[in-house]
């Protein structure tokens, strides 16, 4: 009986295996670097809404300025917008 095609052995060239071995690098190098990301701006945008909660209800006699809520939230907004540029760069935009 003839095995299979699929479990015969195919020659890869060397320029084969670089190229794929280099672009699975790559996907997980990215991986991690979205991972990463995505929980420090969840993190950062947890901390934001805490605090808007803190100064919105004054628990625990919680008080910032106003000038510091603005940074707060500029920054908040900041962040969520590169996010979503980078995002949509990176799923949109064709390569060359």
């Amino acid at each position: 009986m003839h095995s299979p095609r699929f479990l015969d052995p195919v020659p890869v060239s060397v320029r084969e295996w670089v190229t794929k071995a280099t672009a699975d690098h790559t996907f997980h190098l990215q991986k991690q670097i979205v991972g990463f990301l995505l929980r420090a701006y969840g993190g950062l945008l947890a901390a934001s809404v805490i605090i808007f909660l803190l100064q919105g209800f004054g628990t625990w006699g919680f008080k910032l300025s106003e000038t510091v809520l603005k940074f707060i939230g500029a920054g908040t907004i900041g962040e969520i917008g590169g996010l979503l540029a980078l995002t949509f760069r990176a799923v949109f935009v064709k390569k060359r």
